[in-house]
């Protein structure tokens, strides 16, 4: 319960920092509803590759950055924060923060995890993943091309873009699944 606390301090605290950007305050709410799967880390780059990963800038940290906002969901980047909420809601996976604060104030220093190596599982339990992963992608694909082909206009761009980021989640899913196979021998 306390790091849960420590956790809506943080945010609170980032929020005062953060440029007041509409999209970037509705992230904020939403990564508030979901503090049991968020994650402060010091960097994006070690956060699990399968979660969603995002990298916020404040405007003085942002000099040297050049960007204020950078998320992944999978290896699939995604643009906007209200693009990055919409496909959180779908999927219950962890998500990890990374901040870009300039100096690190106390607050941050309090949430951030330690840095523990991801649990190694078996190349068969990762192909195995990696197949379920395979399966939710191509179901979003197929249920946003039916809905592209019902035709409803309002919802045609966001359609648009889950169709290419499922595309791209399985063609990146299916090389590594194919370099995954190429390491385990031979079997039957």
């Amino acid at each position: 319960m306390e790091r849960q606390r420590e956790k809506m301090i943080a945010l609170m605290n980032l929020s005062r920092m953060l440029p007041q950007h509409p999209g970037l305050m509705m992230l904020l709410g939403f990564l508030a509803a979901r503090l049991d799967r968020l994650h402060f880390v010091a960097a994006a780059e070690g956060a699990d590759p399968a979660a969603a990963r995002i990298v916020l800038a404040t405007p003085h940290a942002r000099i040297w950055t050049g960007r204020w906002f950078r998320a992944w969901v999978g290896t699939t980047e995604v643009a906007d924060p209200v693009l990055l909420i919409s496909v959180l809601a779908e999927r219950d996976i962890d998500i990890y923060l990374a901040l870009d604060t300039g100096p690190r104030p106390p607050w941050l220093e309090a949430v951030l995890d330690p840095h523990e190596p991801a649990a190694t599982s078996s190349p068969r339990e990762r192909l195995e993943e990696l197949r379920e992963r395979v399966d939710r992608a191509l179901d979003i694909y197929n249920e946003c091309r039916r809905q592209l082909e019902q035709g409803d206009p309002q919802r045609r761009e966001e359609l648009e873009f889950f169709l290419d980021l499922a595309r791209r989640e399985v063609e990146e899913l299916g090389q590594e699944l194919q370099r995954l196979k190429e390491t385990l021998p031979e079997t039957e």
